[in-house]
């Protein structure tokens, strides 16, 4: 024997209890965030499981070893929840736990009335490896793309998952016990793994809630809080992009300037929450009209702006039409006692060669007071820079 049980007992123990107060310490810090509290309290049910463990080496008590069981099964049916919260699913039905638990039941039923160490340990393998299994599965199929932290830790419950599967192959549940707390003679290299193991998870379970921070940042710096869309900041990276591409492979772009009419007077008559609503109401309506490739942005108060790759001006302003229909009849079925109409105009423009992304914005932006001018609820087509240069050389003689 290389190493001493009872002494590898405590070691992994008090590393347990360390990734548990990690684990807790990490609840406490994002509250918010669904998953953390039930994988601090499968810590707690592990190192639980270990203190049983351990006791029953001392006291020769055979029910702590029957407790140790039933704190590790706890321990991953919490992780597993824990895992299917932190990605947006419901916790593991009721029915599954209820057939786990009488599963576990019996087989420690049966384990205690044989005084079997062997058939205990197997039916602990079984469990571990099924549990390992299914939290793998949960972690590396929930998201596409995986995000790293997320496959690392998913790999490490495969590999936990393999490593007590091949305990079951190599177990002999009719072998003479070496003792107590080594029933099959492995116990030095699980205890050794389950060492591994809680820090590997612990640490991955803080890299996957950094990387849900980091997510959470980016989103907060990049779309704007009140109607989710993308911000203008986030705007200008996406419309370079967008203008590239539309160059590289000869394509039109166009872009809508759109602004809701009389905001601040609805604004003085609804008040800033219904004034909120209608920004909101706007989004989701255009949402629903615009293309899902289609970049539609908050440019700033009320007004939005979207781009419309491989689409011409003529065609987005077909678009435009569809959409300024579709807020005013929605506004007016649902809001006909408001004393005043609720409508948008929109100004047109489409991508000329050698034209960069400000002048483009300009000529819409131009078109939308256009259509302002010529009474709101209107779209107007900008004009071409050609025409503009035209418009300023005759101006100026």
């Amino acid at each position: 024997m290389l190493f001493d049980i009872r002494t590898l007992l405590v070691a992994v123990a008090l590393a347990n209890v360390f990734c548990a107060g990690a684990r807790l310490l990490l609840w406490r810090m994002h509250p918010t965030i669904p998953g953390l509290g039930r994988w601090a309290v499968a810590s707690v049910a592990g190192a639980l499981a270990l203190f049983m463990i351990f006791f029953s080496g001392i006291k020769h008590w055979p029910p702590a070893l029957s407790l140790a069981q039933l704190f590790v099964v706890f321990g991953l049916v919490l992780a597993w929840n824990g895992f299917r919260r932190f990605n947006g699913r419901p916790t593991v039905s009721r029915l599954v736990i209820a057939v786990l638990t009488i599963i576990v039941l019996i087989w420690i039923a049966t384990a205690q009335h044989q005084n079997s160490l062997q058939l205990r340990a197997l039916g602990n393998a079984i469990l571990i490896a099924i549990l390992s299994a299914q939290i793998a599965r949960e972690l590396l199929t929930s998201a596409k793309p995986i995000p790293p932290a997320m496959r690392a830790t998913g790999l490490a419950y495969a590999f936990n998952a393999a490593v007590f599967l091949v305990r079951i192959v190599v177990t002999d549940p009719t072998a003479t016990p070496e003792g107590p707390l080594n029933p099959t003679g492995f116990a030095a290299f699980i205890l050794l793994w389950w060492l591994c193991m809680i820090i590997a998870v612990t640490l991955g379970m803080v890299l996957m809630t950094a990387e849900r921070l980091q997510v959470d940042l980016d989103n907060q710096a990049n779309h704007d809080p009140l109607t989710g869309v993308l911000n203008r900041r986030s705007f200008s990276l996406v419309a370079e992009k967008a203008m590239s591409q539309s160059r590289r492979h000869g394509k039109p772009l166009s872009v809508l300037m759109m602004d809701l009419d009389r905001f601040k007077q609805i604004n003085d008559c609804l008040g800033h929450n219904g004034g909120d609503v209608l920004l909101r109401r706007f989004v989701t309506i255009a949402s629903q009209v615009l293309r899902s490739e289609d970049i539609f942005c908050r440019f700033g108060g009320e007004e939005f702006i979207a781009l419309l790759p491989n689409m011409s001006a003529d065609l987005a302003l077909v678009a435009a039409e569809r959409l300024r229909r579709a807020f005013a009849s929605e506004t007016d079925s649902s809001e006909k006692a408001r004393p005043l109409a609720i409508t948008v105009s929109i100004g047109i423009a489409e991508l000329e060669q050698d034209e960069d992304i400000e002048s483009l914005i300009h000529r819409a932006d131009t078109a939308l007071y256009q259509a302002k001018d010529k009474g709101r609820n209107c779209c107007e087509l900008a004009e071409s820079t050609q025409n503009i240069a035209h418009i300023k050389q005759a101006s100026q003689h």
